[in-house]
């Protein structure tokens, strides 16, 4: 559910629908001859209730993805594209469920609703057309001229894509939200939540205050523990052991030198008449242009820390040696230097241009494949003596959902292929941002249970802090029966006992401090405790059993609530519609037969 929580929450619930919906209808063919055209199933990555979803299908959908997240200025590393090649799956998964689901319904659309839904909401295409605008802005009252007086079916396609595309899902989605209500009682309890403010005793016994030779450790516990849990804890997965063979992603000093000329060009260009500001307009390679040309006004501080020895150094009109700071050189000419309330201050203008190393990346490409033609020819060993290229051993392996290569860093692809082939096999090249590589599967290993003694201090860990947490629990309880008695309260007796604390907390239910803000029943303690009665002993993550007694609360702030009330309305509103409609999706999910093929192509 990684991209529907994205953008439900930029979009909210209805517009998601829409977005993804139209994002795939017009991708996909889904209608008469659509599932006809494809071919076999070799080419077949996914079926979703009997429809099938082609490798090209899946791409295109892929591709338009990833055109949108450019579109957004999201940049494309290893780890985003990954991340956007599961989501493709989902969406489409999503898609054909949400178009079955409404045939299902029988959720059509009809020319009341249509029209009604052009003259009320018009489509957002339509109104950043120019014939719909004034001095740059939609204008209403032209939208509805056209709309009233067509003049032919230029409205055809508009009403097909929204009959289509748009509206069956809005309804869809319209019933699924219709019983979602927030009724007075939950608009309370959240404006309570908010705004209410709680005093209270705090008593805990924290783990760290209770010593070890409180709770001694036996064999059979221990024993107990590796066996209930070694499933969870104790499984090592499948590994397979690689040896890669990496080419870094480093820029040559050729690459360098490339830049060094150009900025040489630039600088004989200024010094021929040309404006050092118009230059850097024209050369500079950042994405925003208030950071090169002229910058203004600096006092030393105000510097970046590489600038600050050249220009400090540097005379009025100077234009000085090229600052290199990581994949930028950064040209800077001192355009004026004055005092002032006895700061110096230097102004300053600046060109940045960035090492291009696409030159020496696709000679480290060339020579990753030509050391797979050299493995083939004259065996590993020696192809790996005729090359530049680095030799890593992955110690320990490499886990199928862990796919990290030592230097070469995280390559999801590489670790598909280890998984899918046999030991003795050379990889093609893979690629990531920091390296090119090619790998030797050399051997598996295979699942299997660590060995007791080889996690015998993990396990002492675990077993100690749960019965410092049963033991934190009895310590508590004590405490409060104690001051039910009468026999003391609860400060003085976290001072007589070295194993517990006191504290006086002031806090609301939605941010409550630390450590009683970790535990899940906060809320439900403080709603329904009377009031200087201490509650029962409560967990509070892994600090330790504690307990809270309420001393005090401010009023409901009747004006308050009367003000806030429908604010709070639509915010549970919200959290319970997107609640509802990944239910009622993992619901269709759950009784779908999906069948899932992506690991054949090196998708999952």
């Amino acid at each position: 559910m990684g991209i529907m929580n994205k953008m439900r929450q930029r979009m909210g619930i209805v517009l998601i629908v829409l977005l993804v919906a139209f994002v795939i209808t017009i991708v996909f063919d889904w209608g008469a001859g659509g599932v006809g055209t494809f071919m076999g199933g070799s080419d077949v990555v996914g079926v979703v209730d009997g429809k099938k979803v082609t490798i090209k299908d899946f791409y295109e959908t892929y591709n338009m993805a990833l055109e949108q997240y450019r579109r957004a200025g999201v940049e494309l590393d290893l780890r985003t594209t990954e991340m956007i090649v599961q989501q493709t799956w989902e969406t489409i998964v999503n898609h054909i469920l949400w178009e079955k689901e409404i045939e299902r319904l029988g959720i059509v659309i009809s020319d009341e609703e249509l029209f009604y839904h052009l003259e009320n909401n018009p489509p957002e295409f339509l109104m950043n057309q120019e014939i719909f605008l004034t001095d740059g802005m939609f204008d209403r009252n032209k939208y509805l001229n056209v709309l009233y007086n067509p003049q032919g079916n230029e409205w055809v396609e508009v009403e097909k894509y929204l009959r289509q595309n748009v509206l069956p899902y809005q309804k869809l989605n319209d019933l699924i939200l219709s019983s979602v209500v927030a009724d007075e009682y939950e608009i309370l309890r959240k404006f309570i939540d908010r705004n209410t403010m709680f005093t209270a005793d705090y008593i805990a016994a924290p783990l760290h205050l209770i010593p070890d030779t409180l709770v001694p450790l036996h064999e059979e516990d221990l024993l107990a523990y590796y066996h209930a849990h070694k499933d969870e804890r104790f499984l090592e997965s499948e590994r397979r052991n690689v040896r890669i063979v990496s080419w870094p992603k480093i820029p040559s000093s050729r690459d360098s030198a490339l830049v060094i000329r150009d900025l040489d060009e630039i600088i004989l260009r200024h010094s021929e008449g040309e404006s050092f500001e118009a230059l850097a307009e024209i050369f500079s390679e950042v994405r925003d242009p208030g950071l090169v040309g002229d910058l203004g006004w600096f006092t030393r501080e105000d510097l970046e820390r590489e600038y600050r020895t050249p220009v400090l150094s540097g005379k009025k009109g100077e234009i000085l040696d090229p600052v290199i700071i990581g994949d930028e050189y950064h040209l800077i000419k001192i355009t004026d230097k004055k005092k002032e309330g006895g700061d110096d201050l230097i102004r300053i203008s600046l060109i940045v241009r960035r090492i291009d190393p696409i030159n020496t990346y696709n000679y480290f490409a060339s020579e990753a494949e030509a050391f797979i033609l050299d493995v083939e020819a004259y065996g590993f060993n020696k192809a790996l003596q005729n090359s530049e290229a680095r030799l890593d051993t992955i110690r320990g392996g490499v886990a199928k959902h862990v796919p990290f290569f030592g230097d070469a860093g995280y390559m999801p692809g590489l670790a598909r292929w280890a998984f899918q082939n046999k030991p003795k096999r050379l990889s093609p090249v893979f690629e990531n941002e920091n390296a090119f590589v090619v790998a030797e599967l050399y051997g598996i290993t295979e699942a299997a249970y660590i060995p007791f003694e080889d996690v015998r201090p993990a396990v002492e860990r675990a077993v100690l802090t749960e019965k410092k947490k049963e033991k934190s629990a009895v310590l508590v309880q004590d405490a409060r029966a104690a001051f039910l008695r009468g026999d003391t309260d609860l400060k003085t007796a976290a001072e007589n006992s070295p194993f517990l604390e006191y504290r006086n907390l002031t806090f609301n239910l939605e941010r409550p401090p630390y450590p009683v803000g970790t535990s899940p029943v906060l809320g439900d303690i403080v709603r329904n405790i009377s009031m200087n009665i201490p509650s029962l002993p409560f967990p509070a993550g892994n600090y330790g059993y504690g307990l809270i007694r309420l001393t005090g609360r401010t009023p409901l702030d009747t004006e308050l609530f009367v003000e806030k009330r429908e604010e709070i309305r639509d915010l549970i509103l919200v959290e319970k519609q997107e609640a509802a409609f990944e239910h009622w999706l993992n619901y269709l999910k759950e009784k779908a037969e999906i069948k899932d093929y992506r690991e054949q192509f090196g998708l999952n």
